[in-house]
């Protein structure tokens, strides 16, 4: 059994901390929104480029981390890429690289899209902006982490795919579904503000969980389910016919979402927060098949 379990923990590590599983959770949201919007797309030009940009940029942000913060500073999945960071290199380089190439199958409108969106992407970890004498990097501005998090994820994962099939989707549905997205990653990102307030406070970052606490947070977060809960609701039996697959999926999605990131304040475990709290951006994709 102790064998077992270290083989596999060794597979979760480089399932995990290489990027390749939050890579195909942003590409699950992509899928996700053509199934919602009524594209029959599957793996095309938009979920691959998702797919390896996320693996280029979270591949990118975590070298920069390696070099910004000291051995006896680092996490578990910051000491597991030190070990293996030509395997995180290669992957960003990768990821790159397959980017450059998917780029040129995007309509006109999905790459001025894409502009803005990536540009906050790459910054999000370079120190950039003055502020009292030092520079800081997007991700150190309390407030501002969680809304740029929330803003890209949703403008890629929603309105590229919406820019890039542009004649097949109407603009309403569009609307909902991008407020649905931004409902669920503003919750998922809560999530892990709520995971890192200690490491927050003393870095004297102000995120929402420093500032308001514990119990304001899940309720904020239960507030957001709320919303995306209402909002199906709205898309899929008063906008379109009644749809009683998509609004269960929506409905279980926000229920099970809800009790993952509860259990995560209160659950130490590495594993936990990038497996099943990343994981739920994959959960609807998964219910939504089951309805085909």
């Amino acid at each position: 059994m102790k064998l077992l379990k270290t083989i596999t923990n060794k597979i979760l590590e480089w399932v995990l901390y290489s990027n390749v599983f939050i890579a195909l959770c942003a590409a699950a949201l992509v899928w996700e929104t053509e199934i919602l919007l009524g594209i029959s797309a599957g793996i095309d030009a938009i979920s691959t480029m998702v797919f390896f940009a996320t693996l280029f940029l979270y591949g990118g942000h975590r070298i920069l981390s390696l070099r910004r913060i000291p051995d006896a500073n680092r996490n578990h999945q910051l000491k597991w890429s030190k070990k293996y960071q030509f395997a995180i290199f290669i992957l960003t380089l990768l990821g790159g690289g397959m980017v450059a190439s998917a780029v040129f199958h995007l309509t006109f409108s999905a790459f001025i899209l894409l502009i803005p969106m990536g540009a906050i992407s790459i910054l999000y970890e370079l120190p950039i902006i003055r502020h009292k004498g030092k520079y800081k990097r997007l991700r150190d501005i309390g407030f501002l982490k969680i809304a740029w998090i929330t803003i890209v994820w949703s403008a890629i994962t929603v309105l590229l795919p919406a820019f890039q099939y542009g004649e097949q989707v109407q603009g309403l549905e569009v609307i909902t579904v991008f407020i649905m997205r931004m409902a669920l990653i503003f919750s998922l990102g809560l999530s892990f503000d709520l995971r890192d307030v200690q490491y927050d406070e003393a870095a004297g970052l102000k995120t929402i969980p420093v500032i308001y606490g514990r119990s304001k947070t899940i309720r904020l977060i239960i507030w957001c389910f709320t919303l995306y809960f209402f909002i199906a609701v709205l898309q899929f039996s008063t906008f379109q016919h009644f749809d009683f697959g998509k609004l269960a999926a929506a409905t279980v999605t926000a229920m099970l979402s809800y009790r993952l990131i509860v259990a995560a304040t209160v659950i130490d475990d590495w594993y936990y927060y990038p497996l099943f709290v990343d994981g739920i951006m994959i959960l609807n994709f998964l219910l939504l098949q089951l309805d085909k």
